[in-house]
């Protein structure tokens, strides 16, 4: 961008909701917390809104410490509309994905035996009239955008020699697996004042250094309180990238596995990457140009169950595979028509050539990142890459990945009941279509 280029003012607007679940109520996350609900809070819970227009067009960024909004994501988008008429298709929703948070997704009916109804409808309440407040509130701003670099984020799919080309079914450190460590940081300024009013920041890494039945945000929700206290001036909220294949790193470098850490300790990853938001800052570049937002559900597709499959989960240790077994024996017996069509969002807001950003409704591995950033990356300043985001599918691999399988590639299709895999020409079907709606 040269020199001459005017900067763009924009309508900028941002607010926070406290989302925090009652004490006592289901987590989501992990199997084991099943039938417990939680029993403290050891960081509250936010909502952030930012509501951002060019005078012609306006769009709306929800950031949620959830663990996704899954079949709410409808509910949640009807609520904005209702309140600001911003169209669904202009609502980018991205949860943050803490495995710390409330159980949200329907299937806590069955593990855990009920859902907080009452909190969940609260809940989707106060998003609403946070956007309705960032909204109706906002100020001409301008608009910059900065990357920063944190190695927080560790690959968790370590090769297994004895089973080239398996990875361990153990999520494990794999220090040379691929992970994506940018922190892309947008920082609104009310026009004629250089004081930050608002910071957009994200990192691709599962918020899962912690368990227990304490409820909080992780690493997230502590680095964002390191960015509110640089800038007390400025509300702040966090994005999630593509992190479905990374974890924190070790707490011990030590260890073999990841373990799990001391509140204190999440808290020092969490001022680690808030340090790198306001380290990045200073860099800020000018975001200048119109803004467009385009939404598609593209339809991907699984591998059909069959009787082999079906038969080595049965005769598996673990219960997830003998549930998914007794699933597809039944549509097998009764000849049923297997369903392997799921629905997927993608989204892609841009603001002139200055910014892409791109979002998938999935707990995308890194690689997609990557790759995204490589292919658009002449095309755009800078290219922003969000999984967790509206209808999450739950995790979407990349084609390097198929025939390594894991907990990402097949086992989680299993906890979802899908019949297999998805297709291995799943990583370019979503590509190709990201690509076209970039033009």
């Amino acid at each position: 961008m040269s020199e001459a280029t005017p900067i763009t003012q924009y309508e900028v607007g941002m607010s926070t909701a406290d989302v925090t679940p009652p004490v006592g109520g289901p987590l989501g996350g992990f199997a084991a917390r099943a039938r417990h609900g939680s029993t403290s809070v050891y960081h509250p819970l936010r909502a952030v809104a930012t509501a951002i227009g060019d005078g012609e067009r306006d769009i709306m960024i929800i950031s949620v410490e959830w663990l996704g909004c899954y079949q709410l994501a409808d509910r949640v988008r009807r609520a904005i509309t209702q309140l600001t008429a911003i169209p669904a298709s202009d609502i980018v929703l991205n949860a943050s994905h803490t495995h710390c948070g409330p159980a949200v997704h329907e299937t806590g009916r069955n593990s855990h035996g009920w859902l907080d109804d009452e909190y969940i409808d609260e809940a989707i309440g106060k998003i609403a009239r946070a956007a309705l407040r960032a909204y109706r509130h906002r100020n001409r701003c301008t608009i910059s955008y900065a990357l920063g670099h944190s190695d927080i984020a560790t690959n968790r799919r370590l090769p297994d020699p004895d089973n080239p080309p398996l990875v361990f079914d153990a999520m494990l450190p794999n220090p040379d697996g691929p992970v994506d460590h940018d922190v892309p940081v947008l920082v609104f300024r009310s026009v004629g004042d250089d004081t930050p009013r608002g910071l957009l920041f994200g990192y691709a890494c599962h918020p899962t250094s912690r368990s227990g039945l304490a409820i909080g945000g992780d690493y997230v929700s502590f680095a964002m309180d390191h960015v509110d206290e640089a800038f007390p001036n400025a509300q702040v909220a966090f994005l999630q990238g593509c992190g479905g294949d990374a974890k924190p790193r070790p707490a011990d470098p030590n260890e073999d596995g990841f373990g799990f850490r001391t509140v204190e300790q999440v808290k020092e990853i969490g001022d680690e990457l808030g340090a790198a938001v306001v380290a990045a800052v200073a860099d800020a570049r000018p975001v200048t140009g119109p803004i467009a937002i385009q939404s598609v559900v593209e339809v991907l597709h699984t591998e059909p169950a069959t009787a082999e499959a079906v038969a080595e989960a049965a005769a598996a240790p673990e219960p997830f595979k003998q549930t998914w077994a007794e699933h597809w024996q039944a549509r097998l017996d009764d000849d049923a028509e297997v369903q392997t069509a799921v629905p997927f969002e993608i989204q892609t807001l841009t603001i002139g050539s200055s910014l892409a950003m791109i979002t998938m409704a999935g707990e995308m591995t890194a690689e997609h990142a990557l790759r995204l950033k490589t292919d658009h990356g002449d095309a755009y300043d800078g290219v922003i890459t969000l999984g967790y985001t509206g209808a999450m599918v739950g995790y979407v691999s990349v084609r390097r990945q198929f025939e390594e399988k894991g907990y990402e590639v097949l086992h989680a299709n299993m906890w979802h009941l899908r019949s297999g895999r998805y297709l291995p020409e799943t990583e370019d079907q979503i590509h190709a279509r990201i690509a076209s709606l970039l033009g």
